[in-house]
């Protein structure tokens, strides 16, 4: 998949979590009229059309309600990474460099551990 893949219902988070099995998952929470969220739009989509290899995710928090209170997000944007549907860490905030560097770390090391 390349690109990012925007959440439209509740129902396909866990679905695309489910999917991506041991691909590393990267999950945007954003929400209109957020500024960083806008902020930081192009460096997430960079990144997603840069590693094909990884799932890029958006959930509106308007719009997937539930995903986002299951997934305590209480601030946007806000970064998720999983792998395997497990949560391996999280970044809050619209620092495109912030973004990259978690990006490489986790990347990295899932390359190197993985099974």
């Amino acid at each position: 998949m390349v690109g990012v893949k925007v959440i439209g219902k509740d129902s396909e988070f866990q679905a695309e979590l489910s999917g991506a099995g041991s691909r590393l998952t990267v999950v945007k929470f954003t929400m209109s009229g957020c500024r960083p969220c806008v902020r930081i739009a192009p460096a997430f989509n960079m990144l997603s059309n840069k590693y094909p290899q990884v799932v890029f995710l958006e959930v509106d928090v308007h719009v997937c309600q539930a995903t986002a209170a299951a997934n305590n997000i209480s601030a946007t944007p806000t970064f998720l990474f999983f792998r395997n549907k497990v949560r391996v860490d999280q970044y809050q905030g619209a620092d495109a460099s912030v973004l990259f560097i978690y990006y490489y770390c986790l990347n990295t090391l899932i390359i190197q551990f993985s099974v």
